[in-house]
């Protein structure tokens, strides 16, 4: 199980930002303005039936691989997390 830091980071940064970056590159802004239905998108683009069961390696591997396809196919940076 993830801890709370990481469930964080992921809902609070990794998940808006991707949504943005879905948007503005032209995905439906009806259904990725949604968090709920991005969480749900990422978990089926990578194959992932379930995150709440995945470690916490398992799970930066997930927010890292959203992180790698934002940046490199849809030309958008999500911040890394805060360190404090």
């Amino acid at each position: 199980m993830q801890s709370d830091k990481l469930r964080r980071y992921y809902r609070g940064v990794v998940v808006p930002h991707s949504s943005t970056a879905l948007i503005d590159a032209g995905y439906e802004r009806e259904r990725f303005s949604h968090h709920e239905l991005v969480h749900k998108f990422w978990k089926v683009i990578l194959n992932t039936p379930s995150t709440a069961d995945l470690s916490n390696k398992q799970f930066v591997e997930f927010i890292e691989d959203i992180k790698r396809i934002c940046a490199v196919y849809l030309n958008y940076y999500i911040p890394d997390p805060d360190n404090n």
